[in-house]
C-alpha cells in the first residue's frame, strides 16, 4: 500500500498509550480500517525473523495481558451496576424515586469503552495469530452479552413513567441529528476479526449492539435527535465526547475520502526489471487503486446535517472526477497488452479483464452515490430551513411578555392571526418535505437514519408549535378578560364617584327650598334610584367576574415571589427532569426569568419550564379587592342617596304640614259651612295624617331637631283645638248635616283602611319571592291569608256602613241639603273593595301555585342531579370487551329509568301552565306583572334542557361504545392472528438455528429455509398495517369517548357549581397502542435478526466453500 494512505507505527507508539487507543465508536471505524489493517501487522513482522519476531510476540503478550486485565475490570463494574439496578428496581416497586441512574450510566459507559478497546485488541491478536486469541475472543463475547442484557434491563426499568423528549429540546435538534448519526459503529469489522470470532460473538458486533452506546441502552425510547444532548445524568458535552470521541469538525474532515492518484507507468521503470514486469506491476497497481476506491465508496458516510452533507457531496465530486480520469490509465494498460508475451500475457489479460469489470462497477457505484447525495442534500436543506423557521416562531411565542405590563392584546391577536395563516401555508410546505422523506425511504435511500431523524424532528417541532398556539389562544382569552375587567372597574369607579358628587350637589336642601323644586327633585331622585338599582347588576357582575380573573403579576420578574404559588398547566410538557400534563396543578417556585419558570410538578419533580405553558389561576386578590371596593362604594352612594332622599322627603312633609296648618288657621264658621259633609273630620284627619307623615319622614332626617318637632306638635294641637271650636259652632248651624258628615266620615275611614290594605297588597305583589326558598313561599302565603282575613272584616264593616247610608239616602231622598258626595264616595269604596278583594284572591291562588311549582322544581332538580352524578362517576374504559358490554348494560338501564321519570317533568309543566294562567289573569284584570313566574319558567326550562342532555348523553355513549366494541373486536382478531404467527416463526427460526450445519450443503439448505422465512415475513407487512389501522381506530374512538365524558363532567360541574377534583384515569387507548407497538417491534426484530443471520450464514457458506475447495 502507498504510504500516502496508510501510516506505519511502531509497536511502542501504538499500543503502550492506552488513552490514544480508547477512541469513540466512530473513530474505531477509521482506526480499524486505517491503523489496524493487515498492513500494520505485516509491517511489524516484515523486518526479520530474529529480534523482531521476539518483539512481536512480546507485544502480543502485552496486548493479551491488557485484554485479561480489562476483562476483570469490566466484570467488576457490571457487578456494581447490577447491584445498583436491583436497588432502584426495589425503589420503583415501592413507588420511590430512582437514586442510582447516573451511577449505573457511569458504570456502563466505562464498560462500553473497555469493550471497544478489547475488540481492537482482539483484532490485533487474531491478525498476529496469537495462540490464545480464540479464548480471549470468547471472553470478550461473554462480556458483550452480559453488557447487552444489563443494558436492556436498565432500559426496561428506567423507561417506565419517563417522558422522553421536551419541546424545548427542539432548539438542539439539528445539532442533535448530527451527533446521533455520528454515533454509528463500523458497519463491517476487519474480515480477519470476523473470521476469528466465534458464532456467538460475530453476528452481534454490528451497529445493533455496540453502536447503540450508553444513551441507547438507558434511554432506548429517546429519538435520535435528543439522545446525545439530553441523556439523564450526564452533561451534553460528555455525551457528545462519548458519541464522537473527537471534535465534530475534525472528525468530519477525517471521515472524508482520501484520494490517491494511481501511479503512472513511468513510476515503475528504472528498477532493473523488464518491460513486461513493469506492465504487470502497473496493472496490479491499477487494480489495487480500484479496489481501494471501491472500499472507500462502500464505507463512505452520508452526513447527518446540512454542513456534513454538503461536505460529502463536494468531496464525492472530486472523487468521481478522479474515477473518471482513471479511464486514461485504463487505456494505457490496454495499449500495454500488445507488448506482453507468453507466459505473462495470459495472466496480464486476466488482470486487465478484471480491472475493466471492477472499474465499471466502481464507476456505477460512484454515479449512484452522487445521485443519492444530491437527493439527500435537497431534502436536508429544505428540512433545515423549515426547522429554523419553526424554532424562530417558538422563540417568539415563548419569549412573549404575558404579564400585566403588556396590555396591547389587540396587537398580539393580530400577530397570532397572521401566525395561524402562516402555519396554514407552512403546513403544505412541511407536508411536501415530509413526502420527500417518505419517498426517499420508500426508495431505500442509504441515508435512512439522517432522513428519519429530520422527519422526526420536523414532526416533533410542528406538534410543539401547535401546542404553543393553543397556549397563546388561552392566554389571549384570559388576558383579554383581565384587562377588560380592570378597564370596566375603572369606568365603574369613575361613574360612582361622579354620581356621588352629583347627588351631593344636586339633592342638598333645607327649609328654604321651594316645595315645587323639591317635588321635581324628589321625582328625579326616584328615577335615579331606579338607574342606581339597575347599575347594581353591573357591580354584581364585576364582583362575579373578579373571581374568575387570573393573576398576571407573577409573570413579571420585577415582582419576585415571596412564597410559592399554585399554577395550572395548559398543555403537555415533557422533558427528562419533569413530566407535566395538561390541567395538572403545579407549584411555581421562582419567576426570576420571564420566559422560564422554576416549577414543581404534581409528582414532586422540579425543573425550569417555559412560562407560556402555564396559567396562574384565580383568585386574583387585586381583582377581588377592587371589586369589593366598587361594591362598597356603590353601597356608600346608595346610602348617600337614601340620606338625601330622606332629607328631601322630610322637607316636603314639613311644607305639606305647614300648608295644612295655615289652611286650617285661615278657616272660619262660614268656610266650614261651605265644606261638604265629612270634610270637617277630613281636615283634622289630613292634619293628623300630615303630622304623622312628618313624624315618620323625619325619623332619619338630619334637618329637623327634636325641638323643631316639638314646636310643630304644639302648633298642630293648637290648630286642632281651634278647628274643633269651629266645628262646634258650625254643628249648631248644620244639625241636619251631622248625620251626613258622620256617614261620609265612616266611608272615608273605610277608604283609608282599604287603601292601606291595597298598599300592603301591592307591595307584596311587587316584591319578588326568594327564588328557591320554600319556607319563604309558605310564609308569604300565611301573611297573605292574614291580609285576606282583614279584608273580610273590612268588607263586613263596609256592608254595615252601606246599609246605614242606604237607609239615610232613602230617608233624605229629595232633600237639597244632602249633596251626592257621600253616594259617589261610597260607590268608589265599594268598587275599590271589589277590585282589591279580587286581586287578593288571585294573588293567594298564585302563591299556592308557585309553591307547588317550587316543590316540583326541587324534586325535578334532585332527579336531574342524581343522573348527572351517575353519568359523571369515574369509570375508566378498559380494553376488556366484557367491561364495555357491562357499561352498555348500565347505560341501557339508566335510559329505562330516565324514560320512567318523565312524568315528573310533565307534572312540573302542568303546574307551570296553571301558574301562567293565573299570572295572565292578574295582568289582564289588574295590570300587575308576575315577577316570579319568569324565573320559575326559566329554571324549569333549564332543568328540562339538563334532563334532555342526560338522555342525549346516554344515547351518545351507547352509540360510541358500540363503535368501540366493534373496533376492539377487529383489532383483537387481527392481533391474535399475528401474535400466533410471529410466535410460530420465532419457534421455526430457533429450531433452524439449533441445527448446526456440518458442511456447505447443509448450510446452503439452511440458508434457503431462512430465505423462505424472510419472504413469508415480508408478505405479512399488509397484515401488520391492517392491525395498526384497527388499533388507531380503537384509540381514536376511545379518546373521543373520553373527551365527550370529560366535557360533560365539566358542564355538570359548572351547572352544579360544586366541582369535584377528579383523578386522572389511565386510557385504554394507550395500552392498545403500546400493545401493537410491541407486536410491531417483535415483527421488525424478527425480520432484522433473520436478515443479519442470512448475511452471516452467507459469509460462513462462502468461507466453507472456499475451505472445501
Amino acid at each position: 500500500m502507498d504510504s500516502t494512505r496508510y501510516g506505519y507505527y511502531s509497536s511502542d507508539s501504538l499500543f503502550t498509550n492506552s488513552n490514544s487507543t480508547r477512541t469513540s465508536i466512530d473513530s474505531n471505524e477509521n482506526f480499524l480500517s486505517v491503523n489496524c489493517g493487515p498492513t500494520l501487522v505485516n509491517s511489524c513482522i516484515s523486518f526479520g525473523n530474529g529480534t523482531l519476531e521476539e518483539s512481536r510476540l512480546d507485544m502480543l503478550q502485552q496486548i493479551a495481558n491488557r485484554v485479561h486485565r480489562d476483562s476483570l475490570g469490566c466484570e467488576d463494574k457490571l457487578i456494581l451496576a447490577r447491584n445498583a439496578l436491583q436497588s432502584d428496581s426495589k425503589r420503583l416497586e415501592s413507588g420511590l424515586q430512582f437514586q442510582n441512574e447516573a451511577e449505573i450510566a457511569g458504570y456502563l459507559l466505562e464498560c462500553e469503552n473497555l469493550l471497544r478497546q478489547q475488540v481492537i485488541d482482539a483484532q490485533i491478536l487474531i491478525d498476529g495469530k496469537y495462540y490464545q486469541a480464540d479464548q480471549l475472543v470468547q471472553r470478550v463475547a461473554k462480556l458483550r452479552d452480559d453488557l447487552m442484557a444489563l443494558r436492556n434491563e436498565c432500559s426496561s426499568i428506567y423507561s417506565k413513567g419517563r417522558t422522553l423528549m421536551t419541546t424545548e429540546q427542539t432548539k438542539m435538534m439539528i445539532s442533535g441529528i448530527t451527533q446521533s448519526l455520528n454515533s454509528g459503529f463500523a458497519p463491517n469489522l476487519n474480515p480477519a476479526l470476523n473470521s476469528g470470532l466465534p458464532q456467538s460473538l460475530t453476528p452481534s458486533l454490528t451497529s445493533s449492539s455496540l453502536t447503540s452506546g450508553l444513551s441507547s441502552g438507558l434511554t432506548s425510547r429517546l429519538t435520535p435527535a435528543v439522545t446525545p444532548a439530553y441523556t439523564p445524568g450526564f452533561p451534553p458535552r460528555l455525551i457528545q465526547n462519548y458519541v464522537t470521541g473527537v471534535d465534530t469538525n475534525a472528525l468530519q474532515a477525517f471521515k472524508l475520502m482520501q484520494i490517491r492518484k494511481p501511479l503512472m507507468k513511468s513510476a515503475f521503470v528504472g528498477q532493473n526489471i523488464t518491460e513486461e514486469e513493469v506492465n504487470m506491476k502497473f496493472v496490479q497497481d491499477l487494480l489495487s487503486w480500484v479496489d481501494e476506491m471501491q472500499i472507500q465508496l462502500d464505507r463512505t458516510e452520508w452526513g447527518s446535517d446540512l454542513t456534513s452533507v454538503e461536505s460529502h457531496l463536494d468531496n464525492h465530486k472530486n472523487v468521481h472526477k478522479a474515477i473518471e480520469e482513471f479511464e486514461s490509465s485504463l487505456k494505457e494498460a490496454k495499449i500495454s497488452e500488445i507488448q506482453m508475451t507468453a507466459p505473462l500475457k495470459l495472466s496480464y489479460a486476466e488482470k486487465l479483464h478484471k480491472l475493466e469489470n471492477q472499474y465499471a462497477k466502481l464507476l456505477n457505484t460512484s454515479r449512484n452515490q452522487e445521485r443519492y447525495l444530491d437527493t439527500l442534500h435537497n431534502f436536508v436543506s429544505r428540512a433545515t430551513r423549515e426547522l429554523i423557521w419553526l424554532n424562530e416562531k417558538e422563540e417568539e411565542e415563548v419569549a412573549y411578555d404575558w404579564s400585566e405590563r403588556n396590555s396591547n392584546i389587540t396587537r398580539k391577536k393580530e400577530y397570532h392571526a397572521d401566525l395561524m395563516r402562516e402555519l396554514d401555508q407552512k403546513e403544505e410546505i412541511i407536508k411536501s418535505v415530509q413526502e420527500i422523506a417518505e419517498q426517499l425511504l420508500l426508495e431505500n435511500h442509504p441515508a435512512r437514519s439522517t432522513i428519519e431523524a429530520y422527519r422526526a424532528a420536523m414532526q416533533t417541532q410542528w406538534s410543539w408549535i401547535l401546542q404553543l398556539c393553543h397556549c397563546v389562544e388561552q392566554h389571549l382569552r384570559e388576558n383579554t378578560a383581565y384587562f377588560e375587567f380592570f378597564n370596566d372597574d375603572k369606568e365603574a369607579m369613575d361613574y360612582l364617584k361622579n354620581l356621588k358628587d352629583a347627588i351631593q350637589r344636586k339633592y342638598s336642601c333645607d327649609r328654604s327650598s321651594s316645595l315645587h323644586k323639591l317635588e321635581d327633585l324628589f321625582q328625579e331622585s326616584m328615577e335615579e334610584k331606579e338607574q342606581l338599582l339597575q347599575y347594581k347588576s353591573t357591580v354584581a357582575g364585576l364582583v362575579g367576574r373578579a373571581k374568575a380573573i387570573i393573576q398576571l403579576k407573577p409573570r413579571n420578574p420585577d415582582s419576585p415571589l415571596k412564597t410559592s404559588i399554585p399554577i395550572k398547566a395548559i398543555c403537555d410538557y415533557r422533558q427528562i427532569e419533569i413530566t407535566i400534563y395538561k390541567d395538572d396543578e403545579c407549584v411555581l417556585v421562582s419567576n426570576s426569568h420571564r420566559a422560564k419558570w422554576k416549577v414543581i410538578s404534581p409528582s414532586g419533580n422540579e425543573a425550569m419550564v417555559p412560562s407560556v405553558c402555564f396559567t396562574v389561576p384565580p383568585p386574583n386578590k387585586e381583582a377581588i379587592d377592587t371589586a369589593n371596593r366598587i361594591e362598597q362604594h356603590f353601597q356608600n352612594v346608595l346610602t348617600l342617596w337614601h340620606e338625601s332622599h330622606i332629607n328631601m322627603k322630610s322637607v316636603v312633609s314639613w311644607h305639606y304640614l305647614t300648608n295644612e296648618i295655615e289652611t286650617v288657621q285661615a278657616g272660619n264658621v262660614a268656610s266650614i259651612k261651605t265644606l261638604l259633609p265629612g270634610e270637617h273630620q277630613q281636615v283634622l284627619s289630613n292634619l293628623q295624617s300630615r303630622f304623622d307623615d312628618f313624624l315618620e319622614d323625619t325619623q332619619e332626617s338630619k334637618i329637623f331637631t327634636v325641638s323643631d318637632i316639638a314646636q310643630l306638635e304644639r302648633e298642630v294641637n293648637v290648630c286642632k283645638q281651634y278647628y274643633q271650636e269651629l266645628l262646634k259652632s258650625a254643628e249648631r248651624e248644620e244639625q241636619e248635616e251631622s248625620i251626613y258628615n258622620l256617614y261620609i266620615s265612616e266611608v272615608r275611614n273605610i277608604r283609608l283602611r282599604l287603601e292601606n290594605c291595597e298598599d300592603r297588597l301591592i307591595r307584596q305583589i311587587r316584591t319578588p319571592l326568594e327564588r328557591d326558598d320554600l319556607h319563604e313561599s309558605v310564609f308569604r302565603i300565611s301573611e297573605q291569608e292574614k291580609l285576606k282575613k282583614e279584608l273580610d272584616r273590612l268588607k263586613d264593616d263596609l256592608e254595615v256602613v252601606t246599609d246605614k247610608c242606604e237607609e239615610f239616602f232613602s230617608q233624605a231622598a229629595g232633600s237639597p241639603s244632602v249633596p251626592p258626595t257621600l253616594r259617589s264616595e261610597l260607590n268608589v269604596v265599594i268598587q275599590n273593595m271589589n277590585h282589591i278583594y279580587s286581586m287578593s284572591s288571585i294573588y293567594i291562588e298564585k302563591l299556592k301555585t308557585i309553591n307547588l311549582v317550587l316543590k316540583n322544581t326541587q324534586g325535578a332538580e334532585a332527579l336531574v342531579k342524581l343522573f348527572e352524578n351517575k353519568l359523571c362517576e369515574e369509570d375508566t374504559l378498559t380494553s376488556d370487551k366484557s367491561n364495555i358490554e357491562n357499561l352498555m348494560g348500565t347505560l341501557k338501564q339508566w335510559r329505562s329509568e330516565v324514560d320512567e321519570k318523565r312524568e315528573v317533568f310533565h307534572a312540573l309543566e302542568d303546574e307551570l301552565q296553571k301558574a301562567k294562567a293565573i299570572s295572565d289573569q292578574m295582568f289582564k284584570t289588574h295590570k300587575e306583572r308576575d315577577l316570579d313566574f319568569d324565573w320559575h319558567k326559566e329554571k324549569a326550562d333549564q332543568l328540562a334542557e339538563r334532563w334532555q342532555n342526560v338522555h342525549s348523553q346516554i344515547e351518545n355513549r351507547l352509540r360510541d361504545l358500540e363503535g368501540i366494541n366493534k373496533s376492539l373486536k377487529y383489532y383483537r382478531d387481527a392481533y391474535k392472528t399475528l401474535d400466533n404467527w410471529i410466535q410460530q416463526i420465532e419457534d421455526t427460526q430457533r429450531k433452524i438455528q439449533e441445527n448446526q450445519p456440518e458442511n456447505s450443503k447443509a448450510l446452503a439448505k439452511q440458508l434457503n429455509q431462512e430465505k423462505m422465512l424472510i419472504s413469508e415475513i415480508e408478505t405479512k407487512q399488509n397484515k401488520i398495517d391492517e392491525c395498526q389501522k384497527y388499533s388507531e381506530q380503537y384509540s381514536a374512538s376511545v379518546k373521543d369517548y373520553e373527551l365527550q365524558t370529560m366535557t360533560y363532567r365539566a358542564m355538570v360541574d359548572s351547572q352544579q357549581k360544586s366541582p369535584v377534583k377528579r383523578r386522572r384515569m389511565q386510557s385504554s387507548s394507550d395500552f392498545i397502542i403500546q400493545e401493537f407497538m410491541d407486536l410491531r417491534t417483535r415483527y421488525t426484530a424478527l425480520l432484522t435478526l433473520l436478515t443479519q443471520y442470512m448475511k452471516f450464514a452467507g459469509d460462513s457458506l462462502k468461507r466453507l466453500e472456499e475451505e472445501e475447495v
